[in-house]
């Protein structure tokens, strides 16, 4: 579905990716992540054709027709509306620009927002509702989801949860999501890509990095084991394991304790900044 190949990109004089490769099949869901800067936005901006690549290429399955971006839902960082429209002439500029018959605002359902309303004098979580619905509308074939989710309460994350489980099943959606909460999206995300330096530090699906990544909590560090990253907790020490060998078990002297998505981002996170 999405093929990036020898990509290179630079704000300036600095570059973010230098022959950069990633192929994404179709129907995967993806979760992009890394230390603040690393690229992850720049990453969605570039496959969405917002930015455009230095050297390289972005190519996409025949299906996606002449012009790709039709195709894409690019869910950005920063909200992208018309704030003087209502919400009503929202929705009917959207389905003039895209050529739609119908609009599905299920989703819109869900809230207490007044069509009527103009867009400004929503509150950032309607807003980002709004915008929701829109790209979701669209029946895109790919979707790319920065962080603009965290402005939703927990009933709302549920909704649109639940809406992004429904595209996925029915239309063989491909989703990349960048650092979104991790507990909330775990049950959806089938692979886990872990960037550094312009390149792709880890690799994995989410089920063999629950096997491969392991926290050990000792007093006695476990220098014969490949450590991650460590912290300390309470007059002893936390380490995590990476790639983690069930042999280990026979040779560590302490506690060993399986991860969920968010402990195993923090354990790579935490030795980036170590």
């Amino acid at each position: 579905m999405i093929e990036i190949k020898n990509l290179s990109f630079r704000y300036e004089k600095k570059f973010v990716y230098n022959d950069f490769n990633l192929a994404i099949p179709k129907n995967q869901v993806c979760l992009v992540t890394g230390i603040n800067g690393v690229g992850k936005s720049t990453l969605l901006r570039l496959i969405a054709g917002v930015l455009k690549p230095r050297t390289g290429e972005i190519k996409f399955a025949g299906d996606m027709g002449d012009d790709p971006r039709k195709s894409i839902g690019f869910i950005s960082d920063k909200l992208s509306l018309y704030k003087n429209l209502t919400v009503a002439q929202a929705i009917d500029l959207h389905k003039s620009v895209y050529q739609l018959d119908e609009f599905d605002d299920s989703m819109l359902k869900h809230t207490k927002i007044d069509y009527s309303q103009k867009i400004k004098s929503l509150s950032v979580g309607q807003q980002t509702i709004v915008h929701l619905n829109l790209i979701f509308s669209t029946n895109p074939k790919i979707l790319l989801i920065d962080e603009v989710i965290v402005a939703l309460d927990a009933y709302l994350k549920k909704v649109v949860l639940q809406k992004l489980i429904q595209l996925i099943t029915e239309n063989k959606l491909t989703v990349i999501m960048v650092n979104l909460n991790f507990h909330d999206i775990e049950h959806i995300v089938e692979r886990v890509i872990l960037l550094k330096d312009g390149r792709i530090l880890v690799d994995e699906k989410i089920g063999d990095l629950k096997q491969k990544v392991k926290k050990v909590k000792s007093a006695t560090p476990p220098e014969h084991l490949p450590i991650l990253s460590r912290s300390n907790f309470n007059n002893s020490m936390e380490y995590f394991i990476y790639p983690f060998n069930e042999e280990y078990r026979k040779t560590i002297s302490g506690e060993i304790f399986d991860l969920n998505l968010t402990d195993i981002v923090s354990g790579f996170i935490g030795g980036e900044y170590a």
